[in-house]
């Protein structure tokens, strides 16, 4: 059984989501870290001290979020070959 023409230009557009979807899952912990570390050191009166503690916590959830986004494609791609080769499978029996 064939795919739809337009198949490739929808899993096209899909990985572009999944690319940006990324980006702010890795940019917003951080910026979001920052903005309340800034706020917090602004009204408590110390220096950097919560904008960079706070900073580093959200590098460390961001790059936890890539992390936890490559063991789902991983996860994804061994389904699709275990669906594969079960189509294989039936089509040589």
């Amino acid at each position: 059984m064939s795919k739809p023409s337009g198949s490739w230009l929808r899993q096209l557009g899909r990985e572009a989501i999944r690319a940006t979807t990324l980006g702010w899952e890795l940019a917003l912990p951080i910026f979001g870290g920052v903005l309340l570390g800034y706020f917090l050191d602004r009204q408590m009166g110390t220096d950097y001290t919560f904008t960079l503690g706070l900073m580093m916590l959200g590098v460390f959830a961001g790059f936890y979020n890539i992390w936890r986004f490559g063991q789902g494609v991983e996860t994804q791609q061994r389904r699709l070959k275990a669906r594969r080769k079960r189509e294989q499978e039936e089509q040589q029996e």
